[in-house]
């Protein structure tokens, strides 16, 4: 009997001692892999952690609206006004509601460009405080001085009309070196495809760009509508484009329905690309 139970007693002993090293052996090799168990108690060490995957917000192409020709009516105007975005106003000097608009513009953040009127290649009438190619640089500057004391808060400036005048090298020299030493900014209307407007603004070092898009040159909704189209289209391929329209009550009613639904631009003041 007792010899029995030595040989139990030893096959139990042998059991445990067996079972002692197969633990060992396994937490050996989980000591070995990366992240194992004993890993994590190493001197010095601590568990990796993942962290959660940014992504990078989502940019939308940017377009800039200007809004030319404002002055003459102060009813337009505040039609304008009410349009819910960044649109910038663009004014024509010495008009009974110049001054008015550029304030009120001002006061609710919109960008405040002059719209100077220059000679069309028709003989069209320009109004108050109009370039010809006929003037001196002297009589242009000083008018150019009239039109900007007439309007505050301004950035910048493009031209109404011009098709006759932006083709003028000494003309438009004169007149970009005006804007130029009142630090402002030249939007080309594009109002010819000859316009050297662009060009001397960057020979002179001025912020410059040029006009994308007419919103409104056709009056009709459905033509405005494909103009617009165009212009999302200009934006996601250059990734900004710039858009002229007038205050007249269908490009109004457009831009108020367009720049509600809107999810695929961003709405920006035109000097907003002028620093890009």
């Amino acid at each position: 009997m007792k010899s029995k139970k030595k040989k139990r007693h030893i096959a139990f002993i042998l059991l445990v001692i067996m079972a002692a090293v197969f633990f060992y052996v396994e937490e050996f090799e989980k000591e070995k892999r990366p992240g194992g168990i004993l890993d994590i108690f190493k001197f010095g060490k601590k568990p990796a952690i993942t962290k959660p995957e940014i992504h990078p917000p989502k940019t939308f192409p940017k377009i800039a609206i200007v809004i030319d020709d404002l002055g003459p009516s102060r009813k337009l105007a505040e039609q304008v006004l009410k349009i819910k975005g960044p649109l910038t106003l663009s004014i024509l000097p010495q008009q009974d509601y110049s001054a008015w608009i550029a304030e009120e513009g001002h006061r609710l953040g919109r960008d405040i460009m002059i719209h100077i009127p220059m000679e069309a290649a028709r003989p069209l009438k320009l109004g108050k405080g109009g370039l010809y190619t006929w003037m001196t640089d002297r009589e242009i500057s000083q008018t150019i001085e009239e039109d900007i004391r007439s309007v505050p808060h301004i950035k910048g400036a493009n031209n109404h009309m011009g098709s006759s005048f932006t083709r003028d090298e000494r003309a438009m020299n004169t007149v970009i070196s005006a804007l130029k030493e009142r630090r402002l900014f030249f939007l080309d209307s594009l109002t010819t495809s000859e316009s050297v407007g662009f060009k001397l603004a960057k020979a002179q070092g001025l912020k410059t760009l040029q006009r994308d898009v007419f919103l409104d040159d056709s009056d009709d909704p459905e033509a405005i509508e494909v103009q617009w189209n165009r212009l999302i289209k200009e934006a996601k391929q250059r990734g900004h484009a710039i858009a002229l329209g007038h205050p007249r009550k269908n490009t109004i009613e457009f831009l108020q329905k367009a720049l509600s639904s809107n999810k695929d631009i961003t709405i920006v003041p035109v000097s907003e690309l002028m620093s890009d």
